[in-house]
């Protein structure tokens, strides 16, 4: 700003406390100062408040004027202009000002701008951004561009989600709390935060997020649950997630091993909790049936020796009297032998007497001479 125009705007600041014109005088001195006179004259603390329509030509001002087009501090200066009005329209607050600010984000590319563009249509109790900053926000997740811009803007989005207290956001930012966001940018840790303003059963919903389809976002969810350590959970979590995980199709090598690997972990950590609910017993089975994950049937079979429900023992019985039948005609593979030992531990764990018949029955069918052993010894700990 010019020598002359710092007179003008120190003389006119003056002149306009005592005038009773005081709307249009505050008006014709904005118009007559450069950007840089305008970013002062904003920047300073009027003896009398701001006037509303004030603030929004102002803000249509600057708008008009392209807040992006001009050399590089003009824009620079503009820009600030433009966060300046959005804050003081907020501070009112205006309740004329929201399609004004509504505007800027979809025109301007500056990640200042649009998030306080945001976050100050969230302060003015504006809901209808909300879808708007969901679809940023979950593109943000899976962008490919992840500069320090992109970090500023899902700071922003998480900000103003929360203080519009929308449900609907719960997916797209527990997503942010698991993304590529850098530690230093605190988007991750906000989001998390965060997500106790969003729903009133922060758990609940997280559970109900395991249904989902997206792999990663399962996987980064149930990891999150583990890293609890809370064994209950644990095993709510198992149940939520393994009917799906079970039935769903995975395609090509990276979706099959990353399946593998959360079969695996949901039921390992299901055997932590000192009671695993009934309803892991359903997907249990179809694992069992498909039998294709050696390593999955071998924990499948621990798990439901923790279920404490006849279903759990019915599938353990029934499985082990499939191979009895298939021993007796030496269809069984090695594999298959070492499940047969796992299964005789299972009933064994179990400790209810109703497990003998299957295990009773093994002592009969041409096992080799150490399986039969460890039938018996299975026996040996159950009721009669």
């Amino acid at each position: 700003m010019n020598h002359t125009l710092r007179i003008t705007l120190a003389l006119l600041v003056g002149v306009t406390t005592s005038l009773t014109a005081q709307n249009t005088t505050r008006w014709d001195l904005f118009q007559a100062l450069d950007w840089e006179g305008r970013q002062a004259f904003l920047n300073q603390n009027p003896t009398t408040p701001w006037e509303e329509d004030f603030l929004l030509k102002a803000l249509d001002s600057d708008d008009t004027a392209g807040i992006e087009t001009g050399a590089v501090n003009e824009v620079a200066v503009k820009t600030a202009v433009a966060i300046k009005l959005v804050k003081l329209l907020v501070a009112l607050p205006s309740t004329k000002a929201a399609p004004a600010i509504a505007r800027l984000p979809l025109q301007y590319r500056d990640p200042v701008l649009r998030g306080e563009s945001w976050l100050g249509l969230a302060q003015l109790g504006d809901r209808t951004v909300v879808s708007s900053l969901i679809r940023t926000l979950a593109s943000l997740n899976d962008s490919t561009q992840r500069g320090r811009g992109e970090e500023l803007q899902a700071s922003y989005s998480i900000q103003a989600l929360g203080v519009l207290k929308a449900p609907e956001a719960f997916r797209a930012v527990t997503a942010a709390s698991l993304g590529w966001y850098s530690p230093a940018s605190g988007v991750r840790a906000l989001a998390k935060r965060t997500l106790s303003q969003l729903v009133p059963d922060v758990g609940k919903a997280t559970l109900d997020l395991l249904a989902d389809e997206d792999l990663t976002l399962k996987e980064g969810i149930f990891q999150g649950v583990l890293d609890q350590g809370d064994p209950v959970y644990m095993a709510q979590a198992a149940a939520a997630i393994l009917g799906p995980l079970v039935r769903y199709r995975a395609q090509g090598k990276n979706d099959q091993d990353r399946t593998a690997r959360m079969l695996l972990a949901t039921l390992v950590g299901a055997q932590k909790s000192p009671s695993p609910p009934v309803a892991l017993v359903p997907p249990i089975k179809m694992l069992l049936t498909k039998g294709d994950n050696p390593q999955a049937m071998v924990q499948s079979i621990r798990l439901l020796a923790k279920i404490d429900d006849p279903s759990a023992l019915a599938l353990l019985s029934t499985t082990l009297t499939g191979y009895n039948a298939r021993q007796k005609v030496g269809t069984n593979t090695a594999a298959d032998l070492i499940l047969v030992k796992e299964l005789f531990q299972a009933l064994a764990q179990t400790g209810k007497a109703s497990a003998r018949p299957p295990l009773d029955e093994a002592r009969y069918s041409d096992y080799t001479a150490a399986l039969t052993r460890d039938a018996e010894a299975a026996l040996a700990q159950l009721p009669k």
